[in-house]
């Protein structure tokens, strides 16, 4: 079995000998890719997740139904909070659910579950969050303590608000937050970082385009609604183009046009559904108001009539700047000043922007890529893969972010 390469000289120590019971870095997460489930049902790795944390010496708990929380006690006295003595808490956080994706890579330990792939990293989460576990464990960190979040759901199922209604940010309560993604965009060995949002507010969008059916060989006796929702999906485009500033960010995308059922029949209705990914709030209050403003002027204009459904899901994920500040200090510790870049803000959406709404965090890339075929695949592909060295990376960065906050913030 191929073991990570060292990373830089002035890293992070290499990863402690594993525990009896608990498997190595590389194996959790071949272990995890094998079996992977989909979002809320990741009854088999929370199981995983569980019995090697209670193999750490450590209590768990769950959290929307197939999240793991486990609480790592650091040394140091409690420091005054509001008029009393409380101790210091970090959330560090690793998302451990699949998508529906069927594994089209050669990998030994490729998924077992058919139909379902850990397309995302993932795994690697898992891996590193153990890995930072192990260590954090075996030398207690100074100042504060640690809670431990394997998050269920995090494909679109929203897993990190059920945590949070589900009291994740109390009992303690929680003062700030980290987390990492591996990141196909960045080379193996570095890690990128972005000041302010790195990734994109997520809002869903639904159209119902009501038309009048008939015979498709009459069609001057209806009105169609997919030639109403063509227009439609192609005046969307113009909202990017033409409606939002160039010195700002948006996508918009209708991913499915759902319609009609024979050949010669005018289908009385058609739906589209879609996704709009911005950045600054204000531009995603605008294009909100435009996309509704379009899509009715449209089917107005054509003689149809349209419902816009449209839900504000996610929030941009935003790194606070002075914790950005801190998670750049720490990665040059952990890979050395020149494999730290700047990296570039995805459209992709995360979850983990509603810790980051809640206390200040950051939210970290690792570098998984090391430029050949197998490991540029992008994130979601079916032969998605990741460079195995960006597992100690990973890890290493949670754990020294984690004992670096602490230490400083008490």
């Amino acid at each position: 079995m191929r073991k990570p390469t060292a990373v830089p000289s002035n890293a992070m120590p290499s990863p402690s000998v594993p525990s009896p019971s608990v498997p190595s870095l590389v194996d959790v997460r071949r272990m995890i890719h094998t079996a992977p489930e989909l979002s809320m049902k990741e009854t088999g790795t929370a199981a995983a997740v569980d019995g090697w944390m209670r193999a750490l010496g450590l209590e768990t708990q769950r959290l929307a139904g197939t999240g793991v929380v486990t609480m790592i006690r650091g040394t140091g006295a409690a420091a005054p909070r509001a008029g009393k003595a409380r101790r210091r808490t970090i959330l560090v956080r690793a998302d451990i659910d699949g998508l529906p994706v069927r594994e089209e890579t050669s990998l030994p330990f490729r998924s077992a579950n058919d139909g379902v792939m850990h397309a995302c990293g993932h795994d690697c989460h898992v891996a590193n969050l153990v890995e930072a576990a192990r260590n954090l464990v075996r030398d207690p960190p100074e100042g504060g303590d640690a809670k431990l979040l394997f998050q269920p759901g995090e494909e679109g199922a929203n897993g990190m608000g059920q945590c949070i209604d589900a009291g994740l940010m109390r009992r303690p309560d929680v003062d700030a937050a980290v987390g990492v993604h591996v990141f196909a965009p960045v080379r193996v060995g570095k890690i990128g970082l972005v000041r302010g949002a790195c990734m994109a507010a997520v809002d869903h969008v639904e159209v119902e385009i009501t038309g009048f059916g008939g015979h498709a060989a009459y069609p001057h006796r209806s009105v169609d609604p997919i030639v109403v929702g063509a227009h439609v999906v192609t005046a969307l485009q113009t909202l990017v183009s033409r409606r939002v500033s160039p010195f700002h960010q948006a996508v918009v995308t209708i991913g499915s046009f759902q319609a009609g059922t024979a050949h010669n029949v005018i289908p009385p209705s058609a739906r589209l559904l879609g996704t709009v990914r911005t950045f600054d709030p204000q531009v995603r209050r605008d294009v909100a108001r435009e996309f509704r403003r379009i899509v009715a002027s449209v089917a107005k204009g054509l003689g149809a009539s349209a419902k816009v459904h449209y839900e504000h899901f996610l929030p941009a994920t935003v790194n606070d700047p002075a914790m950005h500040d801190l998670a750049w200090s720490v990665a040059e510790d952990v890979v050395g000043k020149r494999n730290v870049e700047k990296a570039e803000p995805s459209m992709g959406g995360e979850d983990m922007s509603l810790a980051l709404e809640a206390v200040p965090g950051v939210f970290a890339f690792v570098g998984a890529s090391d430029g050949t075929r197998r490991t540029s695949f992008p994130h979601h592909h079916p032969s998605f893969d990741v460079h195995e060295d960006c597992l100690p990376v990973g890890a290493g960065f949670l754990e020294a972010f984690t004992r670096r906050w602490l230490k400083e913030a008490s």
